[in-house]
Order: C-alpha cells, then sequence, then structure tokens
C-alpha cells in the first residue's frame, strides 16, 4: 500500500505535464439551419460556474473565440433573425482546436 500514493503522483504528475500550462482552446464556430445553409447571429459562451464569458458574432454561418479555458459551458445563439434554439451545455477541452456545431431555427 506504501507504493501506491508514490506512483498516483507519478501518474498524476505524468497527466498535469501533457497539457502545457496556461493553454487554452480555439473554439471555431459552425452555425447552420435545418437546411444547412449558414446562419448569422451572436454566439455566447457562459461558464457552468465562475470564470470569464466568450462570445462572437458569425459571419457567413462562423466565427471564431480564442483563449478559452477548458470546462463546462452553456452555449447560447441568437440569430440576427431573432429566432435562437435552446441554451446547451458543452464541454471545451483545455486546448487545442474545436468545432461548435449549433443548428439554428
Amino acid at each position: 500500500m506504501k507504493r501506491a500514493l508514490p506512483a498516483s503522483f507519478c501518474v498524476l504528475g505524468l497527466l498535469l505535464s501533457a497539457v502545457p500550462a496556461g493553454a487554452q482552446a480555439v473554439v471555431h464556430v459552425i452555425v447552420r439551419d435545418g437546411a444547412h445553409k449558414p446562419v448569422d447571429g451572436k454566439v455566447s459562451l457562459k461558464p457552468a460556474r465562475d470564470g470569464k464569458s466568450f462570445g462572437c458574432s458569425t459571419s457567413k454561418g462562423a466565427c471564431t473565440m480564442r483563449s478559452v479555458p477548458g470546462g463546462s459551458y452553456i452555449v447560447t445563439f441568437r440569430g440576427n433573425n431573432g429566432a435562437s434554439p435552446a441554451p446547451r451545455k458543452v464541454v471545451i477541452p483545455p486546448s487545442g482546436n474545436t468545432d461548435l456545431h449549433i443548428t439554428a431555427k
């Protein structure tokens, strides 16, 4: 049992070293309607807990958010035509690039 504790710290250290300190994600947002046509409007990512919110406005149905810390967020979209799908929970990875697909009304 005494050896399990140091091994656990070793594994934890390897996991933490896999994600660079201060690493953040780039989120590419793609918004389409039911006919797969681009939809423009405003996208918001609000942390499920405390933290900074992020947002962007789509052009031709796409926009990019940079330096987004990994975690759970609530994504909302408000189309320029006023229509908006229900907010939903998304998980952003701690680093790298990720695509966020939104189906608009």
